[in-house]
């Protein structure tokens, strides 16, 4: 079965997991990449405790900032591509609501 063709007969249990497998593995990674950095923060001398803290106020701020872009991206790509093949072109402003 071709690649395109899966998305609209393979069964859905199945579709579902193979396109969360990679989201979810993607984000156990970030995860696990974020309790190092932590760690190696918290060992400084000095100013550790602070970094530490610096760390631990701006992670969720990015974690927002980055979960609001690729909601954006997901919604966005579809309406652009929706309008690219109506029209062949798109409007300067109207995608995404901006």
């Amino acid at each position: 079965m071709r690649n395109d063709e899966k998305l609209g007969t393979a069964p859905l249990g199945r579709l579902m997991l193979s396109l969360a497998l990679p989201t979810v593995l993607a984000q156990l990674i970030n995860v696990l990449y974020n309790v190092v950095d932590r760690i190696y923060i918290g060992h400084m001398q000095g100013d550790g405790n602070l970094a530490l803290t610096g760390v631990g106020v701006t992670l969720p701020v990015i974690t927002l900032i980055a979960a609001f872009s690729a909601f954006a991206g997901a919604g966005g790509a579809p309406l652009a591509a929706i309008e690219l093949g109506k029209r062949g072109q798109l409007p300067p402003i109207k995608i995404d609501g901006l």
